[in-house]
């Protein structure tokens, strides 16, 4: 009798503890982690006096590229993950990449350097990837992202816009074409 009193009082006491267990980590089991992909072509700007090869005086010229519109869909991705824009914790930028679709033989020697800078309506420019030595003989391209912005209020926008700023040491081939690869990494809550 008491054997069995024992017993059911172990059990008892296991159920109470797996119970409480579950009742203290329920918010860990709804966080979730996604990479969000997005891709779009850009055309590298003329620089004056655009001749294809020419050598540009000693140091190179800055270069900036005029913003790009992205649509984010974030909506899409907020219903597809079943969350909210409150629940969003964070949304950082987990790489960027360039790639020279055109003209054939193109590649990044006339770059010295690239940044990578995002906005978004009524949210700052903000530096977000770079790369500063660049290889040469390179179609593709890859920044080092700067992980530690939180990039959510963009995200959570219709509409964010990239911008590349580039130092050249070269003029390349005119109407030279790219590929922007961005993924964006969101940490967020599930609704209920």
């Amino acid at each position: 009798m008491i054997m069995r009193q024992i017993a059911a009082i172990t059990v008892a006491a296991m159920v109470f503890i797996l119970q409480s267990c579950i009742k203290i980590n329920p918010i860990s089991n709804l966080d979730f982690n996604v990479n969000i992909p997005y891709s779009q072509q850009v055309t590298v700007p003329q620089v004056a006096g655009d001749t294809f090869g020419v050598s540009l005086p000693a140091g190179g010229v800055a270069l900036s590229f005029p913003a790009v519109a992205i649509a984010t869909n974030s909506q899409q991705y907020i219903s597809q993950y079943n969350t909210s824009a409150d629940k969003i914790i964070n949304v950082d930028l987990d790489s960027f990449a360039l790639q020279i679709l055109s003209p054939a033989g193109q590649n990044f020697d006339f770059l010295d350097s690239v940044q990578l800078y995002i906005s978004a309506p009524s949210q700052p420019e903000v530096l977000v990837a770079y790369n500063y030595n660049i290889a040469k003989g390179q179609t593709t391209l890859n920044l080092n992202p700067i992980t530690t912005i939180n990039l959510k209020n963009y995200f959570i926008t219709d509409t964010i816009y990239i911008r590349l700023n580039t130092h050249v040491n070269a003029i390349p081939a005119t109407g030279t074409q790219l590929n922007t690869y961005t993924v964006f990494h969101m940490l967020a809550d599930l609704l209920g």
